[in-house]
């Protein structure tokens, strides 16, 4: 059963039990010295013990009812011992549920008894162990409330702590899910505008040939099946991650170095590209490499596709702090190609953009003073230690 369930039936066990205790020893053997009858010092029985089913909530009115009633059976004559005990569970309460400032009314009362009661008794001739035992009992049971109440608070402050940080926990989580999966979705757009690109091209150089140059054509037609499969396998194990990213058999992502076959694989399908390499050639960070050969790989697509088998280069120059790339190509010969003819799609130059600011860098793209088309880019890193 939850303990919220739980506490309301302990209290009602624990009072109906004071309650029934009362009655029974009052009306079983009544004390000598009654003032008032039975009848009436049932009632006070009552007044001291039921109101305690209400003391988590109201813990200062049932403590100053409690008392009273108490008092009053006590100077008519009533000797009973669950009034005693009424009055200690409400001062408890009062220390435990009672808000700052009438918690301190427990202790105030406390004061009250001793200055009106114990200090004369004193001076009457009565024995100090018969009165001074009671005082640190109820001031302690107040004080121990006070620190089941403080302890209550910093348990629950825990709680919520412990929630707020699994709350941000699980937000974080699906973040990172959430780009994940955009980085796989940027991953599988250049891979289909990059191998389709290069299958529709060697795709209609097959068909211009196969009557005139039937060689030529088939080298076309295995050029063709060679980058289908190999769209097809790295479309998969995106795929995967996707589903479940549970791929044990993922391979390596693409780095500058895969550049060489990017530019083979395009030479293939008729495009002149010239690959020049400049500067100290060293490996750097992952997400550097693989930006850059998407950044390369986009580029060269783009103007597959919208200027065709034109020359293109491909220029990587590494510096201490910098990698730069430069893609260009020489423009469809006659024709003035719009801006967004260079973007495979509404994520092309978009993704380029996203994928050098990731890193701090810098992109810059437009057409060529003399035709064409170029896309500029500077990817900062840090240097590896000599």
């Amino acid at each position: 059963m939850p303990r919220a369930r739980l506490w309301p039936l302990i209290d009602l066990v624990v009072v109906a039990t004071l309650a029934v205790t009362a009655v029974v020893q009052l009306w079983a053997s009544t004390p000598a010295g009654l003032v008032a009858g039975p009848m009436v010092h049932t009632v006070l029985a009552a007044s001291c013990t039921l109101p305690l089913l209400l003391r988590r909530r109201y813990a200062v009115a049932v403590f100053v009812t409690v008392v009273v009633a108490a008092w009053v059976q006590f100077e008519l004559g009533g000797g009973l011992g669950q009034p005693f005990f009424a009055v200690v569970i409400a001062l408890y309460a009062v220390g435990a549920h009672a808000s700052h400032p009438l918690t301190y009314v427990g202790p105030a009362a406390v004061v009250l008894q001793v200055l009106l009661v114990d200090l004369p008794r004193l001076w009457d001739g009565a024995a100090w162990d018969e009165v001074v035992p009671a005082w640190f009992i109820l001031l302690g049971l107040w004080g121990f409330g006070r620190w089941m109440r403080h302890r209550t608070r910093v348990t629950e402050a825990l709680k919520e702590r412990a929630e707020a940080v699994e709350h941000d926990r699980q937000e974080q989580a699906a973040k990172a899910v959430a780009e994940e999966r955009a980085r796989i979705a940027r991953e599988l757009h250049d891979l289909v505008a990059h191998s389709m690109g290069v299958i529709v091209i060697q795709a209609q150089g097959a068909q211009r040939a196969i009557d005139t140059s039937p060689e030529q054509a088939r080298d076309a037609l295995a050029s063709i099946e060679t980058t289908g499969r190999s769209g097809l396998a790295e479309m998969r194990r995106l795929l995967d991650l996707l589903t479940d990213g549970t791929d044990a058999s993922t391979a390596p992502q693409p780095t500058l170095h895969g550049i060489t076959d990017l530019v083979a694989q395009l030479r293939a399908a008729g495009m002149k590209v010239n690959l020049r390499v400049e500067g100290n050639v060293q490996a750097l960070p992952a997400g550097i490499e693989l930006t850059g050969y998407r950044l390369v790989q986009e580029a060269l697509t783009n103007a597959l596709k919208h200027a065709g088998q034109v020359p293109a280069e491909v220029r990587l120059r590494y510096e201490a702090n910098w990698l730069d790339i430069e893609v260009t190509d020489a423009g469809r010969e006659g024709r003035v190609q719009p801006r967004e003819a260079h973007d495979s799609g509404s994520r092309g130059l978009v993704g380029m953009r996203e994928r050098v600011s990731l890193y701090g860098g810098v992109l810059h793209t437009g057409f060529r003073p003399g035709g064409g088309f170029a896309v500029n880019a500077r990817l900062p890193f840090e240097a590896s230690p000599a």
